[in-house]
């Protein structure tokens, strides 16, 4: 069985570009850069990190996957996605490079996709790549996708992602937003009740509390306690109303947290399948 590694090229490229680029800032607002006009020793450095991928994996091919840099889909979801990122400076040989990759290896860009929806397909899709496939990336979010997963950061060989830990990386997302990303979560929320929640769901319950001394005595107001939840969709929303938002807002942001699988996404008509929650079924 022939093992194909999926490549982050966006990461790829733009840590190349980093690294053949010197910025300099003089002050008020004063700033130059060196660029490195080698672009054949820059490509030989490519190559060289590609085949240690291979090497490391013990894979026998890969595939280049990119961004659509022209528009993506989260925004209609969530115009603000990724907003903070507008005018941040992109290294001068970014673009260069990504082109470089897409027109010189095994490459795969769909229009208003990211490189990480682009992954997520090719890796679930039981048949447009045989055999088995491997994501390479330092993205956290990849951890959304079931199947096999390679850090070259972090990992000494690849992990593999079950569909639980898959699901439940994505709910946690959900709860906690990515600022990396320009999605906020549910607020105030944070890390340690993202985990409380996944690992044992719960309702915020509303209750009238009476004060029994002080200058407050007599006097009410409204506070929450957990209750146990019927499921663990129905305990998110239950978060974001107890922080004055709807399942709207969750859905919204479970959406944009969803890196795409083969399932969410429509070949025919080359359009995103957004993601819904699953409703508990009722019994009569």
């Amino acid at each position: 069985m022939t093992t194909t590694l999926l490549i982050d090229a966006d990461i790829l490229a733009y840590r190349t570009a980093s690294a053949n680029e010197k910025r300099y800032d003089w002050g008020e607002g004063v700033t130059s850069h060196i660029v490195n006009d080698d672009f054949e020793a820059i490509k030989k450095d490519i190559q060289s990190e590609l085949d240690d991928l291979l090497l490391r994996t013990e894979a026998d091919d890969f595939l280049i996957c990119l961004s659509d840099d022209n528009y993506n889909w989260r925004k209609k979801v969530l115009p603000s996605y990724k907003q903070h990122r507008k005018n941040s400076i992109r290294p001068e040989l970014l673009y260069p490079l990504k082109d470089y990759l897409f027109e010189n290896y095994p490459s795969y860009r769909k229009e208003t996709l990211e490189a990480d929806d682009v992954m997520g397909i090719l890796s679930t899709h039981p048949k447009l790549i045989a055999g088995k496939k491997i994501i390479v990336s330092e993205d956290k979010d990849m951890k959304t996708i079931p199947g096999w997963l390679f850090n070259p950061k972090k990992d000494k060989k690849p992990r593999l992602i079950t569909p639980e830990a898959a699901d439940r990386f994505h709910m946690y997302q959900t709860i906690t937003g990515d600022t990396t990303d320009g999605y906020k979560g549910c607020p105030d929320v944070g890390d340690k009740g993202a985990i409380e929640m996944l690992d044992s769901p719960f309702l915020m319950v509303p209750y009238e509390y009476e004060f029994q001394r002080g200058k407050r005595k007599g006097t009410t107001e409204v506070r929450y306690e957990q209750a146990p939840a019927p499921s663990l969709w129905e305990g998110i929303v239950s978060l974001y109303e107890w922080k004055g938002l709807t399942e709207y807002d969750a859905i919204t942001q479970a959406r944009v947290a969803r890196i795409l699988r083969h399932t969410d996404y429509d070949f025919k008509t080359k359009e995103v399948i957004y993601w819904n929650p699953v409703k508990p079924q009722t019994t009569k």
